[in-house]
Formats: C-alpha cells, structure tokens, sequence
C-alpha cells in the first residue's frame, strides 16, 4: 500500500505562498480603536485556494464578512482570525479557522477576498 497524501487538484489549483499580515489594534487620536495591519513578508502561510461552497457560505460567515474562498494548509494554523493574506495583488481577510479534527493534519481558513483593501 503507497502511503502518499493523494490530492486531486484543477488546473490553478495548486499550491501558492500568502504572505501573512498581523492583526494589531490601535488607539486613534481620536480616541478610537482601529485595526493595523503589520508584516514584513517573513511570516509565509502555503496553501492551496479554492472558491468557497454555500454551505461554507452559510456556517462561517459572519456579520459584516462573507466567505468567499477557502484556503487549506497541512499542519497547525499560522495565521490567526482577522488575519490579512495576501497572494499577489489579491488580499483575504481571515474569517474563521477550522483546524481540522485538532490533531495538527491540516487547517481550513475559511476567507473574505477583499478588493478595497491593499
């Protein structure tokens, strides 16, 4: 028996390097609290994008953040939730985070395309 992990990927499919942005939150001169994003580009998150199905749609979206897509990674999550990724000229928001079965196999973020951020 071959014991291989087996992936049956589409063309483009394949697996790409985000750059991993972190949440940090500030204190205006106003007074109010706003989110910042820092990253040097050394923290890297390799997964594989796929667009998101309804039934992602329906159980992780929140309020004011739909999911869109999903990115699947093998191990225990880098990222956290509010994360920015950011693939090219494409930037994801991280809405929700599933490590799957909690053993460190693989991890599901479930994630916003955003087009007015950069």
């Amino acid at each position: 028996m071959n014991n291989t992990r087996m992936l049956y990927l589409r063309p483009g499919n394949l697996f790409k390097e985000f750059i991993i942005e972190g949440n940090r939150q500030v204190v205006t001169s106003t007074g109010r609290v706003a989110n910042s994003y820092s990253g040097d580009g050394a923290e890297i998150l390799k997964g594989c994008l796929a667009e998101a199905s309804d039934e992602d749609r329906i159980n992780h979206s929140q309020k004011d953040h739909i999911v869109t897509h999903t990115i699947v990674q093998a191990g225990r999550p880098k990222a956290r939730r509010a994360d920015k990724l950011i693939l090219g000229e494409s930037v994801f928001y991280i809405v929700d985070i599933d490590d799957t079965g909690s053993l460190g196999i693989s991890t599901i973020y479930y994630a916003e395309e955003r087009q007015d951020v950069k």
